[in-house]
């Protein structure tokens, strides 16, 4: 009966250390626990040591609650139950169940996100184009009458235009977030898509030394061509200002993104790596939540973005850090977008 359970189930004995488990525990641990056989659970899974204590202290009450682990580079959550079992008074053991409610929290979060960048769209973008408007008529009707101190003029108007301007274009990324249409799916091409985008960012950022490794045979799949068109630019795009903001003004620094692109068995995987600081290892796991960002005028939405694209498109996007330093975004397309 446990075999078949998709659920996580471990059996232990009164004083805590395990007797029984089933496939889905050791899968969703990404532990044997075979092998830890009469081992205490919270020496095996440290992070469940706080309900495993908790339930000894109170064991006339099942203990609940979410436990965070890290496994194979990726942040999981378990949602986790602790029962005792008993004859009358005495304890027999304990009966733990458990499991992934990962991507349920993820799509809570984003669902939340995508409400609050609406709100935020609509507030914002009403008032922007009276403001720039405005600016641009007191230019046009007193640049020319203004006779004490012009250059500050000019400077404040051009100014407000400008940071106007780029909340426009915080807002657009806002509303982009919020309604994300379905994707359209057709083949398409996607190494000459990939292709097509390194020349738009190789134009962009040309301080930049861009290569690519692609394979021979070109590689189509069934996708929304432009919203995988977004996913690579935005990738892309973070990595090239990363690199900005990680080079710290030194000219003996030279900004270097590979684009790789291969199909492996029944995958693609598209992998993006620049030679930055790369990722903060105790964040890595929330880069791609909306609007979380370490830079100072990062909007938060560009990974969020690509990543929701890929979800919608049944894949995937891992994010790592190179061994010899930098960033490693990698988009992998299932099976189920191959083109035969």
């Amino acid at each position: 009966v446990l075999s078949g359970v998709s659920a996580g189930v471990i059996a232990l004995n009164k004083i805590g250390n395990i007797q029984l488990s089933n496939r889905s525990a050791s899968k969703l641990l990404s532990i044997d626990l075979n092998e830890h056989i009469n081992s205490p659970l919270e020496i095996c899974i440290p992070e469940m040591k706080e309900l495993v204590v908790a339930v000894k202290n109170d064991p006339t009450n099942n203990k609940h609650g979410e436990v965070k682990l890290k496994r194979q580079g990726q942040m999981i959550t378990l949602i986790v139950s602790l029962a005792a079992e008993k004859i009358e008074d005495d304890i027999l053991g304990f009966v733990v169940t458990f499991d992934d409610i990962t991507e349920l929290v993820s799509a809570q979060r984003k669902a939340a996100w995508a409400d609050v960048a609406r709100r935020i769209a609509h507030e914002i973008k009403n008032p922007l184009t009276p403001i720039q408007l405005s600016a641009e008529r007191l230019k046009r009707k007193y640049g020319n009458e203004v006779l004490a101190d012009k250059d500050t003029f000019f400077m404040c108007i051009d100014t407000i235009i400008r940071q106007v301007q780029g909340i426009g274009r915080m807002v657009g990324e806002f509303s982009s977030f919020a309604r994300m249409p379905q994707p359209e799916f057709k083949e398409v091409n996607l190494s000459e898509l990939c292709r097509q985008c390194l020349f738009l960012e190789q134009n962009r950022f040309p301080n930049i030394e861009y290569d690519m490794n692609i394979d021979d045979n070109d590689i189509f799949i069934l996708c929304d061509r432009q919203q995988i068109s977004q996913s690579i630019t935005n990738i892309m795009k973070n990595a090239a200002e990363a690199i900005t903001i990680d080079s710290n003004g030194d000219s003996n620094f030279k900004g270097k993104i590979n684009l790789r692109l291969e199909r492996k068995q029944h995958k693609v995987n598209l992998t993006i790596l620049d030679n930055g600081n790369g990722f903060t290892e105790n964040l890595i796991d929330r880069i791609s939540e909306p609007y979380f960002t370490t830079r100072e005028h990062g909007t938060g939405l560009g990974l969020a973005i690509a990543t929701k694209i890929m979800e919608d498109h049944e894949g995937t996007v891992k994010l790592s850090n190179n061994k010899n330093g930098g960033a490693r975004v990698r988009l992998i397309f299932n099976e189920s977008a191959l083109v035969k």
